[in-house]
């Protein structure tokens, strides 16, 4: 009898954590890990469209849980820049505006992005989190310059010296010509993408109410 009753309460403890009354208060700075739920990219996303991204990390404060994994964090792009045919790079920024938890309630949010993870030669540059694409410039000197080669050798073999420089002069300006075209590459996000966003200021999470976490939905 008695082990039926331990048996029935390590089970009850294995399924679920409670919180009773009070509140947990995260401090600013705190950085909350996550991936996001959809690609963005420069070229196919505006200003004012939403995103989400699932938490990935839950969050412990003072041995309790407070933020557990697969919560919810909403927001909006609120800066875009798409890159120029030849030179400039594109830039996002990802502003949440809402966290909300598995069980239901829902909390404003002020963070800005930190780092991101999996986005292809992608990385936030100022303390606002703005997040830069890739530049083209390596792109361009590479492509022009073997635009340049391949012409030079064509020409010496055609023209020796003087075919030589016309044909880097021809092949540079076909391989810019090519780079134009092509334009700098966009900023794309994948789907996946590991952001870390960093609390601007202070959130409190109420447990005002006795909340259930199912510990199956739980990260390992």
């Amino acid at each position: 009898m008695v082990q039926r009753i331990v048996l029935a309460i390590a089970w009850t403890l294995g399924t679920s954590i409670l919180l009773w009354a009070g509140s947990q208060t995260i401090p600013a700075g705190t950085i909350l890990n996550c991936k996001l739920s959809q690609p963005l990219s420069t070229e196919l996303n505006s200003v004012g469209q939403e995103f989400t991204a699932v938490v990935s990390e839950p969050l412990i404060l003072n041995g309790v849980q407070v933020i557990p994994y697969g919560a919810t964090i909403s927001g909006r792009i609120s800066e875009l820049r798409t890159p120029g045919r030849f030179f400039g790079r594109s830039a996002m920024v990802l502003t949440p505006q809402t966290l909300r938890l598995p069980a239901g309630p829902t909390y404003p949010l002020n963070a800005v992005l930190f780092t991101a993870y999996g986005a292809p030669k992608a990385r936030v540059v100022d303390t606002e989190g703005t997040l830069q694409g890739p530049s083209g410039r390596w792109g361009q000197i590479k492509e022009v310059g073997l635009g340049m080669g391949g012409g030079g050798f064509l020409g010496a073999l055609i023209g020796g010296a003087h075919g030589a420089i016309l044909g880097l002069a021809i092949g540079g300006a076909a391989g810019l010509v090519d780079r134009i075209r092509h334009g700098v590459p966009n900023l794309s996000l994948p789907a996946g993408t590991e952001l870390k966003f960093q609390l601007s200021m202070p959130l409190t999470i109420s447990t005002s109410r006795v909340t259930e976490y199912n510990l199956s939905s739980v990260k390992p």
